[in-house]
């Protein structure tokens, strides 16, 4: 029994020890993984500081619209006939040019009785006319003689006297003359014209369906001038102007456009703390609905350096370095324009870290 306690204990003694020679082994190793990677300096990416003069540039995306866009509603009743080109989302006219017909043979036919009872009732009224205004009656009998049913109405002869207008007014032809006027321009109706050159964005309707009065037919706009609806920081209202140059571009892409500021809203959003500007571009190339950037530029401002906001450490502070060694400096962002930053307090010379560096740290030895 003693024997086995005797043993036991010996391999008690053994495992330590082992445990006591790996423990000081692994130390050993993690000694020497620590002084090689402090003998191990990091390459970085660096650029000398030069700072120059920049403009202050005003950044913002919008949604392209327009500026003429009508939407087009019936005021009259019938069946929509067909067009050429037809009315579809794509097809131009040109301003005039008709867009929509809707039958008018009916009204037509309405318009014509009208215009033949007030024919008649001049004519019935010539023969006291010619007794009680033998002057007026010519001019009366004149213009019955180049009434024409086919054509547009033309103006009742001017009166001589107000003893003349009571006699014509009391047959009730001025009335009939006027409700026929009224008839004539509700014709006018039933045929929708291009009221300048543009193309159809929407069609809600098909050639031989009825169209109700107040129906909407679809959209026509001007494709030609477009507006660009920005909202710009009230802060920055000093660097917008009416006719000030606008650099425009997709948010992905290198095309760029020309624009101009044409209108600027001058009340400020109260929860947004912004006020609306609008900038007038023209390009074949833009389409409605279509979202842009822009940028406007403001006046310059000196001893600047524009780097990428990820360089920002902490907001307003940049690594630089100085005898191989890493350093905070601390800088003031000025001008934020989509990825970059304007910032200034960097002298010229200054060893610049352009890139993200891991685990960095003040006072890291580094290799550039």
């Amino acid at each position: 029994m003693k024997r086995t306690y005797a043993v036991l204990i010996g391999l008690g003694i053994l495992v330590l020890g082992v445990l006591v020679v790996v423990a000081f082994m692994g130390r050993g190793a993690e000694k020497n993984v620590a002084t090689k990677m402090r003998e191990e300096k990091p390459l970085v990416s660096t650029t000398l500081v030069a700072p120059q003069s920049m403009p202050y540039v005003v950044s913002a995306t919008g949604t392209l619209s327009a500026v003429q866009n009508i939407e087009l509603y019936s005021e009259v009743q019938g069946v929509l006939l067909q067009s050429r080109p037809l009315f579809k989302e794509g097809n131009s006219f040109g301003k005039g040019q008709t867009i929509l017909q809707i039958d008018n043979a009916e009204y037509l036919a309405q318009l014509q009785s009208s215009k033949s009872s007030l024919v008649s009732q001049i004519a019935a009224m010539l023969a006291d006319m010619e007794i009680e205004f033998p002057e007026a009656a010519k001019k009366w009998e004149r213009y019955l003689k180049n009434f024409d049913i086919n054509r547009k109405l033309e103006p009742l002869p001017q009166f001589s006297s107000d003893a003349e207008k009571f006699f014509v007014t009391g047959r009730g032809i001025t009335q009939t003359y006027f409700n026929v006027k009224n008839q004539q321009e509700r014709l006018s109706k039933y045929y929708i014209t291009a009221p300048f050159d543009g193309v159809v964005t929407e069609a809600n309707v098909d050639p031989g369906t009825l169209v109700r009065n107040g129906q909407k037919l679809g959209e026509f706009i001007d494709n030609s001038v477009y507006e660009l609806k920005l909202s710009i920081p009230a802060t920055e209202n000093r660097y917008l102007t009416i006719g000030k140059p606008v650099r425009l571009g997709p948010l992905k892409g290198n095309a760029t456009y020309k624009g101009a500021i044409s209108r600027i809203n001058p009340k400020i959003n109260q929860q947004t703390q912004t006020i609306e500007v609008f900038v007038k571009v023209r390009n074949p190339n833009l389409k409605d609905g279509q979202y842009l950037k822009a940028e406007i530029y403001g006046e310059k401002i000196d001893g600047v350096v524009q780097i990428e906001s990820s360089l920002l450490v902490e907001n307003d502070h940049v690594y630089i370095v100085v005898d191989s060694t890493l350093q905070l400096q601390k800088v003031a962002p000025l001008n934020y324009v989509g990825d970059h930053v304007i910032v200034s307090g960097l002298k010229t010379g200054t060893i610049l870290v352009i890139e993200t560096i891991g685990n960095a740290y003040p006072g890291l030895k580094v290799t550039y």
